[in-house]
């Protein structure tokens, strides 16, 4: 009896000691013991707008700011409510929001963005949607004379089973990053194994690009095309990957970690990318399922076009541009470049910043 007892005290508490182990590494992956800098040298100034932006896109050519507005916050808590794109004009000294889209699709409800331009071609706006039947579709919109999107077909595939972020490849071309598997649940994102996929659409069909990703949020192309870059929240790093231009596949690059679960990417004009990251994902977590509740904001820039480290050294590539604690903007989804200035949207915030930072 006695070696039963011992013995089944030797299993509880190998099974304590495996949990104990298991909650601190949560709680070092999750940014608990992270020492996040919320400072930010330069001044920001809020634009409001019906709803939140949960991603942005910048045409740099004309310096106007698409925003993907939806009242996420109404939605969490189960009100029908649906969305549109709305723009803002960066030339002015007080830009307001004003309506980008000639009219919406029906049920429109806005999440990742991107704008494909081809010189001689109208611009094509892409715009995820999560219908509120519970499907998903790529919008895809025309720019008219007027300067004006109109929608031109709604794209939907079996291969979208989550989509996050889309990247514009051509006027009917694009890739979707699937945040989660069709059969990811609790115990697989707290184990940190999203099997999330890359899908590419070639203007007829739907193909799989990259798969085994860990919860992608964020996709964004090079402006000369030859690289895709992908955020995985759940990985804490940005992978890359080398683009043919005539078959569009994909061969891997690098793996960059960031140290941040990095959300939206989006990419200037320079070719630099722009990464808005959640450094407290607990917190993050917790704004999701109650949005009074703060998460810390973060921007991180990265410049491939810097040298890559070697094995061991800081990556001088990447640098943060801005942070805050969550008082100024709460989890900040996306941030995108213009000139000697960004914009950062939020999940549930009913604001966009236009950050300056300091000469």
């Amino acid at each position: 009896m006695k070696k039963s007892l011992k013995a089944l005290a030797m299993v509880l508490g190998a099974f304590v000691l495996a949990m104990v182990v298991f909650l601190l590494d949560l709680l070092r992956f999750s940014g608990t013991f992270h020492a996040f800098d919320p400072g930010f040298t330069g001044t920001c100034a809020a634009v409001s707008i019906a709803g939140s932006s949960e991603d942005i896109q910048v045409d740099a050519q004309r310096g106007l700011a698409y925003l993907s507005v939806l009242d996420r916050a109404s939605l969490a808590r189960h009100e029908q409510v649906d969305g549109t794109v709305m723009l803002l004009d960066l030339n002015l000294a007080e830009p307001a929001p004003r309506a980008a889209m000639a009219y919406d699709p029906p049920g429109f409800r806005p999440h990742g963005l991107s704008v494909f331009t081809r010189g001689g071609e109208p611009a094509r706006l892409f715009a995820i949607s999560h219908r509120p039947d519970g499907s998903h579709a790529v919008e895809i919109a025309e720019q008219d004379a007027n300067g004006a999107f109109v929608p031109k077909e709604s794209v939907t595939d079996p291969a979208f089973v989550s989509p996050n972020a889309v990247a514009g490849a051509g006027p009917r071309q694009f890739y979707v990053a699937n945040d989660r598997g069709a059969q990811t649940g609790v115990a697989d994102l707290l184990l940190r194994r999203a099997d999330s996929t890359l899908v590419y659409y070639d203007g007829t069909e739907a193909h799989i690009a990259a798969h085994g990703l860990k919860f992608t949020a964020g996709l964004a192309l090079a402006p000369d095309g030859k690289r895709l870059y992908v955020g995985e929240a759940l990985g804490k790093q940005l992978r890359v990957y080398r683009r043919n231009l005539a078959t569009s596949a994909l061969e891997p690059d690098e793996v960059v970690p960031l140290g941040s679960a990095p959300d939206n990417l989006k990419v200037d004009a320079d070719g630099v990318l722009w990464i808005a990251a959640h450094p407290k994902l607990l917190a993050f977590a917790a704004h999701v399922r109650k949005p009074g509740r703060r998460a810390p904001t973060q921007v991180l820039r990265f410049d491939p076009r810097g040298p890559k480290p070697a094995a061991g050294a800081a990556d001088l590539r990447l640098s943060q541009v801005y942070g805050n604690d969550g008082t100024q903007l709460s989890a900040g989804t996306v941030a995108a470049h213009w000139h000697d200035e960004f914009l950062v949207g939020a999940l549930f915030d009913s604001k966009v910043l236009i950050c300056k930072p300091s000469p």
